[in-house]
């Protein structure tokens, strides 16, 4: 038995925050709770799922392949936030896959349940709507980071943008609470593993970073920002 209940994850998701709590407990009668195991396939690119998942616990990591077969990393999810909508919204391949970076707790809302709750739960279609516009902004903006910016610059954003989601304090600076490998960090800003490797080294040589077995340290977050520009 779960430690924390499905409602409670659900009550404390921020889409869901708003809701009254009997308009959370139909949420929770049409989803269901599964375990995740690090590095488990929650969808493919190319299938075709029309779920709707909401994910409670551990990390997500949205992957594309490009038409050269290169991977990169969209984005990295952590708990308490939702993925892979659009296949309820428009039903067809999917265009990217949904990987567990770390073990966890999803929710599975099949199509025909997810259409009775938008019905059912006035106002929550506008939040969705809002957040995949905030997700393709944030694609977006990335891609342009891809196009404009140099190696160093792209990590440092990443780095910054993975503090939001994952940072702990740690001795006057942060840890970066998610163990991602130097391949997922070249994944994540389209470059090689061993130019990721060079630039952390650079990093940590300068004082800005460090490591603790394989999770990054931030040490100046100042510098950092100074860098992502």
């Amino acid at each position: 038995m779960h430690e924390r209940t499905k409602l409670w994850y659900l009550k404390n998701l921020d889409l869901f925050s708003h809701l009254r709590d009997e308009e959370v407990k139909v949420i929770d009668t049409l989803t269901r709770m599964q375990e995740i195991k690090k590095g488990e396939v929650i969808y493919f690119q190319g299938c075709t799922d029309d779920n709707f998942y909401i994910l409670k616990k551990g990390a997500i990591k949205i992957t594309k392949l490009t038409p050269h077969g290169n991977e990169i990393i969209l984005d990295i999810l952590s708990g308490g936030t939702v993925f892979g909508e659009m296949g309820v919204i428009e039903p067809q391949e999917r265009d990217e896959s949904a990987i567990a970076v770390e073990g966890g707790l999803i929710c599975i809302m099949k199509k025909p349940d997810y259409d009775r709750l938008i019905q059912e739960v006035p106002g929550l279609a506008i939040r969705v709507t809002k957040m995949i516009g905030l997700k393709r902004w944030k694609i977006e903006t990335k891609l342009l980071d891809l196009l404009y910016r140099t190696v160093e610059q792209r990590l440092a954003k990443v780095l910054l943008n993975l503090l939001d989601d994952f940072g702990v304090p740690r001795d006057g600076g942060y840890l970066i609470k998610i163990k991602l490998t130097h391949k997922d960090y070249a994944d994540l800003i389209a470059s090689t593993r061993e130019t990721v490797t060079a630039t952390l080294n650079k990093l940590r040589n300068e004082g800005i970073i460090d490591f603790e077995g394989k999770y990054v340290v931030i040490k100046s977050m100042d510098r950092l920002k100074v860098i992502s520009g």
